[in-house]
């Protein structure tokens, strides 16, 4: 960024009287009667104000009062840019912190309007519960759409939310670290075969241990992180770019995995 833009952007955070009189001259002409009672400052303050964006050519006086500029609405919309993006960034915190070198890989934008659930004081647990109550809104009423699921960490606690789900007769991709394969097949076969003994469960293998839990549904998209393969953040978005990126990181390790049966299951344990 060079300095005239950081430079704006200061300017515009360094108080909020600058980008609220804006936001009302994007709405139309005003006078600085008017913008005194919108920004619920004095009108000295206001007079400086509209002094300083004039002077940036983002204001101009007009028959009637003030207007914006081109240049001016430009720069308010970037500044709101940015202010979401630090918003979205700091509400995610706890997810993007444990997303390692994927979070890196992720636009702000995607995520403005995702929800996120991590532990809590009292409930420790909270962000499976939270994700297996979420995986019935990724089906359309009355349609059963394939779900596509990566993992890092597989676990009974995992497998149970999806159990009953893969049961009704969703489609369900699992995607899974091999090591982490391998563990669950030594402590819990029985679950595992149990698992793979529905028509409507397809495990695999990946040969590329995935960085970030990922599940698709027809219109939604779960992120999961781990920290020592403990789950602590779950976060779900509507984005169709989000989901755009999450297919194609999924079809890779899909097509670099190898397809587990009950038979080739005792290989692993």
């Amino acid at each position: 960024m060079t300095d005239e833009p950081a430079r704006a952007l200061r300017y515009l955070s360094g108080s909020t009287v600058r980008p609220t009189i804006l936001e009302r001259l994007v709405d139309g002409t005003a006078q600085p009667a008017e913008l005194v009672s919108v920004a619920d400052v004095s009108r000295t303050t206001v007079h400086r104000t509209l002094s300083e964006l004039v002077k940036r050519d983002w204001v101009r006086r007009v028959d009637g009062g003030y207007e914006v500029t081109a240049i001016g609405e430009l720069a308010l919309q970037t500044y709101e840019r940015a202010h979401n993006r630090l918003q979205t960034l700091e509400r995610l915190e706890p997810f993007c912190a444990h997303a390692e070198d994927t979070a890196a890989e992720l636009d702000l934008e995607w995520l403005c309007g995702a929800r996120l659930a991590t532990p809590t004081e009292t409930n420790p647990q909270y962000p499976l519960e939270w994700y297996g109550d979420r995986l019935a809104a990724l089906e359309p009423a009355g349609k059963h759409t394939r779900l596509r699921v990566t993992t890092p960490v597989l676990t009974r606690q995992l497998l149970a939310v999806h159990e009953p789900i893969a049961d009704a007769g969703t489609p369900t991709e699992f995607v899974v670290d091999e090591a982490a394969l391998r563990a669950v097949a030594r402590q819990s076969p029985d679950q595992l075969h149990a698992s793979l003994e529905c028509d409507a469960f397809e495990l695999y293998a990946a040969s590329e241990s995935p960085s970030l839990g990922m599940t698709l549904g027809e219109e939604r998209t779960l992120l999961r992180a781990y920290d020592n393969s403990r789950l602590v953040a779950v976060l779900e978005s509507p984005d169709d770019r989000l989901r755009e990126w999450a297919a194609d990181r999924y079809s890779r390790l899909r097509d670099g995995a190898r397809q587990v049966t009950g038979e080739t299951l005792r290989s692993l344990s």
